[in-house]
């Protein structure tokens, strides 16, 4: 068992594992739990693909990218993650608990590590804890469900712009606002990044959108829906 007096208990109250609970009631928790914390050089592997899952990890600082990579060497940015982000918690308990690609540190980061038995425990002696594990386990179908949608477009317009009606209708706005980097767009749309903003303005020019860094504007959401059935 770690000591909680190493970690920077604030932290955890953002982290999605511990919403809802606050500093002090985190510490008591950790003093009753085994859990290790590990820093991480940029570049580092924190685990290699097909290598065994027996933890989830709550990311306290820094990013981290999940990535495949191929024999060729070249590889692509599944998902990237940062601080208050947590990862393994969909494969922990999964029969075929093996990582499906490789989870490296981009930066310097520290991460404390939960394993299933000790998991198993907090869910039934907190219930703030188990309903936030539940929440990450929706919100993972919620957005594997989302990306098998994306699949069935073909091009990279179609991608983009289900990805914009997507956010146009959980915002219930036209004016979306958007939580992630362009790159992150990307690397979720599983396109590159130039042909992302490619084709943001190319929808400028067909005037049926404006944005910038942080937001995108439906000029025309009827004209843009009918474009996915051109």
């Amino acid at each position: 068992m770690c000591r909680s007096d190493i970690l920077n208990i604030d932290l955890l109250e953002k982290n999605e594992f511990f919403i809802g609970l606050k500093s002090e009631e985190i510490g008591k928790i950790l003093e009753s739990v085994k859990y290790s914390f590990e820093e991480y050089k940029r570049g580092s592997v924190i685990a290699n693909e097909e290598e065994e899952c027996s933890c989830i990890g709550l990311i306290l600082d820094g990013v981290i990218e999940i990535q495949r990579i191929y024999p060729s060497g070249n590889s692509i940015i599944v998902k990237r993650l940062r601080c208050g982000d947590v990862f393994g918690e969909a494969l922990v308990f999964s029969k075929e608990s093996t990582y499906p690609a490789t989870i490296m540190s981009t930066t310097d980061s520290k991460i404390l590590f939960v394993n299933k038995n000790e998991i198993l425990r907090l869910c039934v002696r907190e219930e703030r804890i188990l309903e936030n594990f539940v929440s990450l386990l929706s919100d993972k179908v919620f957005m594997l469900n989302n990306k098998v949608k994306s699949l069935a477009f073909k091009s990279v317009r179609e991608k983009v712009i289900n990805f914009i009606l997507e956010l146009q209708k959980n915002q219930q706005s036209e004016l979306i606002k958007l939580k992630s980097s362009k790159e992150d767009i990307a690397s979720y749309l599983g396109i590159p990044r130039p042909s992302l903003s490619r084709e943001l303005i190319k929808l400028r020019e067909d005037k049926l959108i404006e944005f910038d860094r942080a937001s995108i504007n439906i000029l025309n959401l009827e004209a843009l829906e009918e474009e996915l059935f051109k």
